[in-house]
């Protein structure tokens, strides 16, 4: 399934250079608008294309394709490899359900640590032992092989080092053990994140250096160099910084040392938005959902002025409702902090380039509130 199409290098070069200047808070012309096209013309299940590298590599190599054809600037091509958020928690022993409805990923059958004395119990997790990492290898050098390399990669959905926790304890059982069992939980927290580094080590190797890869986790967009490392946290929506600063921040910050401080994902809401970006070193931004972060708009400028970019994840809004979303984040966040809109298309019959044009008027009025 070798690429039929070019790869546009000197182009996507200028583009990447955008995003760097947004990243730095260097003035530009306009935000980076993020279409992301996910048209799927042979009717596949999500669970048929999870199951299945080869239809999932044939949609992306379509979507990307297409997107390169209409999205008339911005768009950087990249590969999303995934077979859900599970495989680190099958490396720890939870066995993976998947659902009858062929469009639910897949989930765990159900907590595998009883006690917290059982975080002691577990074995050091072998790659070669979970299915699921073994296949996520074979895809990502499958895609990797069938791109020449051409295309950057997105790494394992690890579902982040808290939501791994949650998987094997039980949200009940992780939230108590955040008050009653710090040692037990920290111990359980760092096997996670060894194992998660190692994994992602191993997908380094195949993709012949971190910069051919988009983020070392799921986060499908490009990030610039040195700036690789992703961390995610959607737990974090349920406690207050102290926790954040006390669980989350010391096991982020290992990811961000190995691999560049990037970006945070928590679906939102956001009572830790005040410690995002202050890792050892610090974060360059995070991607959040629109829906469940609109709110927090006024508090992430407080506490990103001058520094830390939002990438607002539409993801459940039409494209309208988008539109108006993100002038929403543009009246709130301007001329403090920098939002970029990722907007989902599945529609074949969508106006892309009209879409892209109206989302282009906004970010260039944003750069006009930021830059004058």
């Amino acid at each position: 399934m070798a690429l039929s199409f070019d790869v546009p290098v000197s182009l996507i070069d200028k583009r990447k250079e955008l995003v760097r200047r947004v990243w730095d808070y260097r003035q530009v012309d306009h935000i980076p608008v993020c279409l992301w096209l996910e048209c799927n013309p042979y009717a596949y299940t999500l669970q048929e294309e999870l199951k299945d590298r080869k239809k999932q590599l044939s949609l992306r190599l379509y979507n990307i394709e297409k997107s390169l054809k209409e999205i008339p600037d911005d768009y950087i091509p990249s590969l999303f490899a995934n077979i859900g958020a599970m495989a680190i928690d099958q490396a720890f022993g939870s066995s993976v359900h998947w659902s009858d409805n062929q469009d639910q990923p897949p989930g765990v059958q159900a907590p595998v640590i009883r006690t917290p004395e059982d975080v002691y119990k577990l074995s050091k997790p072998d790659i070669a032992g979970s299915p699921m990492l073994v296949e996520f290898l074979g895809r990502f050098e499958y895609f990797l092989s069938e791109t020449e390399g051409k295309i950057p990669i997105s790494g394992l959905d690890n579902n982040g080092i808290l939501g791994v926790a949650v998987d094997l304890l039980g949200a009940s059982a992780l939230y108590t053990m955040l008050y009653d069992a710090e040692q037990e939980l920290k111990h359980l927290l760092g096997m996670i994140t060894d194992c998660i580094i190692g994994f992602t080590d191993r997908c380094i190797e195949l993709a012949g250096g971190l910069d051919h890869m988009a983020s070392t986790d799921f986060f499908f967009l490009w990030c610039p160099e040195g700036h690789k490392g992703h961390v995610s946290s959607d737990p974090c929506a349920n406690y207050g910084p102290d926790m954040f600063n006390r669980y989350d921040k010391p096991f982020n910050s290992r990811v961000a040392k190995k691999y560049g401080g990037g970006l945070l994902h928590n679906c939102g809401p956001n009572p830790c938005a005040p410690e995002y970006l202050s890792h050892d070193p610090p974060l360059k931004g995070v991607n959040l959902s629109y829906t469940y972060s609109k709110n927090d708009l006024e508090l992430l400028k407080r506490c990103f002025k001058g520094s830390g970019v939002i990438y607002c994840l539409f993801d459940n809004e039409t494209p309208e409702e988008a539109l108006a979303g993100y002038e929403h984040a543009m009246d709130v966040l301007a001329p403090d902090v920098i939002a970029l809109p990722v907007v989902f298309i599945s529609d074949e019959q969508m106006d892309i380039p009209g879409l892209y044009g109206r989302f282009r008027s906004i970010s260039e009025e944003y750069a006009r509130r930021i830059w004058g």
